[in-house]
């Protein structure tokens, strides 16, 4: 059982401290344990090229970044070989570092379970033999537990834009965790019922590790979202019987208000629509390759379309 352990803050302040003693929760209970700190990794963004897309659901391939002059592939093989992960990172702005966006958009597309069962399935219906296929280390299932840290309570977006890491390789959030009133460096330290918390979580993705996935009990602060514990809601007036979506996971619902209480309802045929179930994943892989990756009927005209851009203004750049 290996639980690795990122770090998106900087070296020994409050979110570091917190994501090793969660691990000092986890080896407690037997597991090895690994850390990474995101800040020491060069990182490039996503450039939106599609290359991992079509190399997996048209080619049946590895579906591997085409960026290959950076640490993704470090930090790839790390998150691949475990089997639990514990996710910090600082709040700035109400939301966690640029550096794990970065990181969960090289991910995104590249690393969905479903996107890569097609490319499996591709490979065995073609009777593809030559190349690599996606990693088999792909389909295991991972615990995952999501810690934020802030100095106020500018933190919306922190533990929903956390859970979106998970998302595409199907973990099951387990545990979110918020601190927040720790604006100075390492002062978390001296919290010690945030400590305690910590190292609570990370052995309960040890726990959860040790028994069948589907019993893995999630003890973060009920959210709104019934399947994925947000509490991150849109209003979608223009849609009468489903005005309200999950930030997170997508799935539809209604609001309602009993006791004073906001309550948020999804109905049970419509849970298998959630992105973080297997069935949503598969109707977005189809959306992808209906709509999104097909080509227009009038395609043969795009290039002549696309000159006029291309003359248009020079970017600016800084003088060297």
């Amino acid at each position: 059982m290996k639980i690795l352990g990122i770090s998106c803050g900087r070296k020994m302040s409050n979110t570091e401290i917190l994501v090793k003693e969660a691990l000092m929760g986890a080896e407690e209970l037997g597991a090895e344990v690994e850390f990474v700190r995101l800040q020491d990794l060069n990182l490039k963004p996503c450039t939106g090229c599609n290359a991992c897309v079509v190399s997996l659901m048209e080619k049946g391939g590895t579906g591997d970044c085409v960026i290959r002059d950076d640490d993704f592939k470090f930090i790839d093989e790390k998150i691949m070989d475990c089997d639990g992960i514990i996710v910090g990172s600082p709040i700035y702005e109400k939301t966690p570092s640029g550096q794990l966006k970065i990181l969960n958009d090289r991910m995104g597309p590249s690393h969905d379970v479903a996107m890569r069962m097609i490319a499996k399935k591709i490979r065995e219906q073609k009777n593809i033999t030559t190349g690599n296929g996606p990693d088999e280390r792909s389909f295991k299932t991972r615990a995952a537990s999501l810690i934020a840290v802030g100095g106020s309570e500018w933190d919306n977006l922190a533990l929903p834009m956390l859970h979106l890491f998970t998302l595409s390789m199907q973990m099951e959030v387990v545990d979110k965790m918020l601190v927040n009133w720790v604006a100075l460096p390492g002062m978390v330290a001296l919290k010690d019922d945030e400590l305690a918390r910590a190292r609570k979580s990370g052995r309960h993705v040890a726990q959860s590790l040790m028994k069948a996935i589907e019993e893995a009990e999630y003890i973060g602060e009920e959210g709104m979202c019934p399947l994925c514990h947000s509490k991150l809601l849109e209003v979608r007036n223009g849609d009468s019987n489903y005005p309200i979506i999950c930030g997170i996971c997508g799935v539809k619902g209604t609001l309602s208000v009993v006791d004073n209480k906001v309550k948020f309802e999804v109905k049970e045929e419509d849970k298998a629509h959630s992105h973080i179930r297997l069935s949503g994943k598969f109707e977005h892989c189809d959306e992808l390759k209906n709509v999104s990756l097909k080509p227009a009927p009038n395609v043969h005209e795009l290039p002549q379309r696309l000159e006029k851009y291309k003359t248009y203004l020079t970017p600016s750049r800084p003088i060297s």
